[in-house]
């Protein structure tokens, strides 16, 4: 077994936290999607602003969980999160954006987090490996299907974690999967109950 990153185990573990509080918020919360778009414009405010003037707090904070490769947009990752879960919220049915958005929040970190740690076979993309494709696709056809049926939840999770592996470019730049992942999931529900029903 390899050394566990514990740096990398704790962005795993912030981002599973996030996510949990970004779907309950939609649950629960009267007029969620507008403060979470409020925080979204803030934390990207905040972010480009980070890069000119040090911020108390914020400053420290990003130095816990963020990668140095990063450090031109702290928060990055966090910001496409939150992009493409309210993008998800915008486009799909309720129920088929909190699949994606659950998918999201847990097959991304676990499938990297099991790949990391035990994976031995590796695939297409040299940093991902059998062993964490599919565990990200257990996890999140498991948690996406307390939204939507189990099939279809299990057919999201697969697209959307080849599509992680295939590592999507625009401009020659990867897409980031935090906002690739929950649009992936939602587009293939979408498309699988619009033309099967």
């Amino acid at each position: 077994m390899n050394h566990i990153d514990i740096f990398e185990l704790r962005r795993e573990i912030f981002h599973i936290l996030a996510g949990i509080g970004f779907i309950l918020m939609i649950l629960f919360v009267p007029y969620a999607e507008f403060a979470l778009f409020a925080v979204f414009i803030l934390g990207g405010l905040l972010s480009i602003l980070s890069t000119r003037i040090k911020i108390p707090g914020l400053s420290k904070c990003l130095c816990v969980f963020e990668r140095e490769c990063n450090k031109n947009l702290p928060g990055k990752g966090v910001l496409y999160f939150f992009l493409g879960s309210l993008i998800s919220l915008r486009l799909f049915d309720i129920n088929i954006a909190l699949a994606a958005i659950t998918i999201l929040t847990f097959s991304d970190p676990v499938s990297h987090f099991i790949g990391s740690n035990f994976g031995r076979i590796k695939l297409v993309n040299e940093r991902k490996n059998v062993e964490g494709t599919i565990a990200g696709i257990i996890i999140g056809t498991l948690l996406a299907s307390f939204f939507v049926h189990f099939w279809l939840a299990f057919i999201a999770s697969l697209a959307a974690m080849l599509f992680e592996l295939l590592g999507i470019k625009l401009a020659e730049s990867e897409i980031d999967d935090n906002l690739l992942i929950p649009l992936v999931a939602g587009t293939t529900m979408f498309l699988i109950l619009r033309f099967l029903g």
